[in-house]
């Protein structure tokens, strides 16, 4: 087996997706993870992210239970600013 080395970028995507929730909204397949805040954001503040093959939603005001909501009340976050 050969040994494949990943990226930085590689790696993090890897953690991300670990660390998600699959939510399947309208045949598509929705992860919904938490982005820590980053040094370059002037916000600073932490987002929850909801990534599909063509579209990436961020929201800023979160619930901390965002794990314990429905599908459907978690999807509707999406839409929220």
């Amino acid at each position: 087996m050969a040994n494949k080395r990943h990226s930085a970028f590689e790696l993090l995507r890897l953690a991300q997706r670990a660390g998600a929730r699959e939510v399947a909204m309208d045949g598509v397949l929705w992860f919904v993870y938490e982005m820590p805040a980053s040094s370059l954001d002037r916000r600073a503040s932490p987002s929850l992210l909801f990534e599909s093959e063509e579209t990436v939603r961020r929201v800023r005001m979160y619930p901390e239970n965002w794990r314990e909501l429905s599908d459907v009340d978690l999807f509707a976050l999406s839409w929220t600013r």
